[in-house]
């Protein structure tokens, strides 16, 4: 196939939905002759941040000279993004013969009846899997894609283990209270890991020391075993910050990405990266930290896609994402005229968000991302007028609010009637921004 034609494959495995459980992703692995048994592994579970967190502690012992990779989800505008090999994001050409290797034994699972056929999460994941042993890789740093238990990366025995945090999300999937959430999350933690969480979350804590008791493994608490002794805001050109991790005292580390959360999910990846070399015998180097920071991008976390006029992508896809992302555009960019554009997945608690997004919008822009779960735009647009008529009393309501097709209409919908210091930006479900700012 062409990578075309894989992407497209790919694509319309998204009707067949999310279906929890390890038998598909097991059996795959094991006609591969199972590739995820050759590496090590670091885990990061959570609500938000993973990604961050996960690129961070990738970069960190990459440049310690590790052979690493790391398998992320989702993507904002390519499959490539979701699966890093030492330093770069694996070719159009590597991704798609990994995909014609596998490509039979996909074919063979669909024919055994395991729930249905397998997903497109779990194509990916068998895909990273298989380069680790392809690559030669020694550690791989894994995002799960939701929950923990049943998740297709659960597969893989992790020595470390990262939790970021835990809020209400899937809870069609996950539970409905934190509690449970949290219960599926730590399901990760496999007998004698090593696990670190920022979370101070008291119901969260108690899950997971109990799972880390039951493992025989051991907890570093943000606070109490590492912490962040100075941060120092850059404004637009990030953080300046000195973390304590559990070994040593890490001065001037320069964090351009935005996002008040980063901060915390550096001192979460440093944590990370300072077990795993623990179980190597070697030292964390501050030298290399700040090297592994410098080239440093998270697409579409608070990400700066162009400066006149300011355009801002941020994939806050859940309740908490969007206040985080609401707060930040208040921090930075205080009284100057905002241009909101918002899409939103349909199985997303989407009543929650739109309260923040309302109240930092000057022009409201409805819209719909190309994804077969986005949203209706009509829905949305209820949904809003709702809360609208809700909040008529508050301080702060959008001027106009558009309803526009999709998320490349908006952009340009945008621009056009954008004054040169408005703020653009676009948030929530978001996919393929790339090409489309200028």
């Amino acid at each position: 196939m062409s990578y075309r034609q894989v992407c497209k494959y790919l694509d319309g495995c998204l009707i067949f939905g999310i279906k929890p459980g390890l038998v598909r992703i097991e059996k795959i692995l094991q006609l591969l002759d199972n590739p995820q048994k050759k590496v090590d592994f670091i885990h990061i579970v959570g609500t938000n941040g993973k990604t961050s967190t996960t690129k961070m502690v990738a970069g960190i012992l990459n440049y310690h000279g590790i052979h690493t990779g790391y398998h992320i989800s989702p993507h904002i505008n390519s499959y490539i993004e979701r699966i890093w090999i030492s330093g770069k994001e694996v070719s159009e050409k590597k991704f798609t013969k990994v995909f014609d290797e596998i490509y039979p034994y996909i074919e063979e699972v669909n024919k055994m009846e395991l729930g249905g056929p397998i997903t497109q999460f779990e194509i990916i994941s068998a895909m990273a899997f298989k380069l680790t042993e392809s690559e030669g890789i020694e550690v791989m740093a894994l995002e799960a894609g939701m929950g923990g238990r049943w998740d297709a990366t659960n597969i893989a025995n992790s020595k470390v283990v990262g939790l970021t945090g835990v809020s209400l999300e899937h809870t069609d999937m996950l539970g409905s209270t934190i509690g449970e959430i949290t219960s599926e999350k730590v399901e990760v933690i496999k007998e004698k890991a090593l696990v670190a969480t920022t979370s101070c979350d008291r119901e969260v804590l108690e899950i997971l020391t109990r799972k880390v008791k039951d493992t025989g493994s051991r907890l570093f608490l943000f606070e109490k075993d590492f912490c962040i002794q100075r941060k120092v805001d850059l404004g637009l050109e990030g953080w300046l910050l000195d973390i304590k991790g559990i070994k040593n005292v890490y001065k001037n580390l320069p964090l351009k990405l935005l996002g008040q959360y980063q901060p915390l999910n550096l001192s979460l990846a440093i944590v990370l990266a300072e077990l795993y070399l623990g179980t190597r015998k070697k030292e964390i180097n501050e030298k290399k930290i700040k090297e592994s920071l410098s080239g440093i991008r998270v697409r579409g976390r608070f990400e700066i896609i162009r400066k006149r006029p300011l355009v801002i992508a941020d994939a806050s896809h859940n309740p908490e994402g969007v206040e985080n992302f609401a707060r930040d555009v208040g921090r930075y960019f205080g009284n100057r005229e905002k241009i909101i554009i918002f899409a939103v997945l349909k199985d997303k608690d989407y009543e929650s968000m739109v309260e923040n997004i309302i109240g930092i919008s000057d022009t409201l822009i409805l819209t719909s991302s190309l994804s077969s779960r986005s949203l209706d735009i009509d829905e949305l647009e209820r949904t809003v007028n709702k809360k609208i008529k809700s909040l008529k009393d508050t301080d702060h309501l959008p001027d106009k609010v558009y309803k526009i097709d999709t998320i490349e209409n908006s952009i340009k919908i945008a621009l056009k009637i954008s004054g040169i210091n408005d703020i653009i930006c676009i948030t929530g479900s978001i996919t393929n921004l790339e090409n489309i700012v200028r």
